[in-house]
C-alpha cells in the first residue's frame, strides 16, 4: 500500500520508508541513487525504492504531471495537486488551502511576511505547522501601530498591550483601518504583536508620523538598534525629523510615549518644549485628550484623542498655531533585509 500511494504520484515521489513499529509510511522525492550520503540505518523501517520505468503519467483519461497525483474517486479517476495542508491566513495568497510542493507561501500586495514557509519536496501531504503571519509593508517599512483623532483610548496603553496582534485578526479592516485615512468605521485602534516581539526583532529604524487627509504633516525618525517598545521614542535616538529643531541636543520638558499624565488629562506621545500656562506652551505634538471643562487646555477638553502637532518647520505656539491631524502610524524597519 505504501509504495501504491508513491507510485500515484507518477514521478513525484521516488522511494518509500515504511516504519514497521508503528506502521508509518514515508514517501520521499528522492532515491538512494540520488543521495547515497542520506541513507542511515535504522532496523524498525524497511526502505523500498520505486521502478520509475514503470510508472507513468496516465490517470485513465488525465495525464498527471510531476506535481499532481493519480486519486481514484467515485466519478473515476483525478489528478490532484501534491502540496503541503495550510490554514486560511490574513493577507496571504493561498489556492484552496494547499501550498503546492517546491512553493513558498506568500503574502498578498502590500504585505510582508518575516518568516518563510516552504512546502518541502519530501513532505508531499505534509501540514504546515511554521508559524506564517502577513505584516502591512510600504518601501520597507512595515506598520506596527496605527490610531486615529476620536477614539477614546490611550495611545500608551493600547501601543503596549501585550498579546493583541490585529495582524491575524480576520474581523479587523485592514483596508480601512490600517491606513492614513481616517475612517468612521474604525473603532479601535491598529496594533500588531511585533511590538510584543520587539526585543528580538532586530530593528534599525522606527518611524512616527502624523496624516492629515492621507497626506504626512510630520515625521519622526528615531535609530531603533538595541531598543524596547518604549525606550526607542527618545531625544537622543532621533535620525531625523520634518522639524528642523526636533534634535537630540534639543531642551524638552516632555519628549515620552507615556508623556505628561494626571486624573483630569494624558498626553501620550508627547514632544514638548515647555510649559507656561496654556498660552504659552510651545510644543512639536502629541496625543492628547482630557475630561471636558476640567483637564488640560481648552482645545484638548473633547473626551476623544486628537493628534495635535505643530504644522511649520519649527517649534510653535500651542495656543495660536497648532492642527490637528486624522491618523497616526508607527512604522519600523528591520536590519539583514529580513
Amino acid at each position: 500500500m505504501c509504495v501504491k500511494q508513491c507510485e500515484s504520484y507518477k514521478g513525484g515521489c521516488k522511494s518509500v520508508n515504511f516504519n514497521r513499529d508503528h506502521l508509518v509510511c514515508e514517501l520521499n522525492t528522492y532515491s538512494a541513487t540520488d543521495k547515497p550520503d542520506n541513507m542511515t540505518q535504522d532496523s524498525s523501517s524497511i526502505y523500498v525504492q520505486v521502478n520509475l520505468t514503470e510508472v507513468s503519467g496516465e490517470c485513465g483519461t488525465f495525464t498527471c504531471t510531476p506535481l499532481q497525483r493519480c486519486v481514484i474517486t467515485h466519478s473515476g479517476p483525478r489528478c490532484l495537486p501534491i502540496g503541503c495542508e495550510v490554514p486560511k491566513i490574513k493577507n496571504a495568497i493561498y489556492k484552496g488551502g494547499i501550498l503546492l510542493s517546491r512553493n513558498s507561501m506568500e503574502c498578498k500586495a502590500g504585505y510582508k511576511s518575516l518568516s518563510q514557509v516552504y512546502c518541502e519536496d519530501r513532505g508531499l501531504d505534509k501540514n504546515i505547522t511554521a508559524e506564517f503571519k502577513c505584516y502591512k509593508e510600504s518601501l520597507g517599512w512595515i506598520l506596527v501601530y496605527r490610531s486615529q483623532t476620536g477614539l477614546n483610548t490611550s495611545d500608551y496603553f493600547s501601543f503596549l498591550s501585550n498579546g493583541t496582534g490585529d495582524e491575524t485578526n480576520e474581523n479587523f479592516d485592514d483596508d480601512q483601518c490600517a491606513t492614513t485615512i481616517k475612517s468612521p468605521v474604525c473603532i479601535s485602534d491598529y496594533r500588531t504583536s511585533l511590538i510584543d516581539q520587539w526585543d528580538s526583532l532586530n530593528i534599525s529604524q522606527v518611524r512616527v508620523q502624523l496624516h492629515k487627509s492621507s497626506t504626512t504633516v510630520a515625521e519622526v525618525v528615531f535609530n531603533g538598534a538595541n531598543t524596547t517598545n518604549i525606550n526607542w521614542f527618545s531625544p537622543d535616538r532621533i535620525l531625523s525629523s520634518s522639524w528642523s529643531d526636533v534634535t537630540p541636543n534639543q531642551t524638552y520638558n516632555y519628549f515620552s510615549i507615556e508623556g505628561h499624565r494626571n486624573d483630569d488629562y494624558w498626553r501620550n506621545f508627547q514632544i514638548w518644549r515647555n510649559y507656561g500656562g496654556c498660552p504659552n506652551d510651545v510644543f512639536w505634538m502629541a496625543s492628547s485628550f482630557s475630561i471636558p471643562g476640567i483637564g488640560g487646555c481648552p482645545q484638548e477638553q473633547t473626551s476623544t484623542k486628537q493628534y495635535f502637532y505643530c504644522p511649520s518647520t519649527t517649534q510653535c505656539s500651542f495656543e495660536n498655531n497648532r492642527d490637528i491631524a486624522d491618523v497616526m502610524t508607527i512604522s519600523i524597519k528591520i536590519s539583514n533585509g529580513a
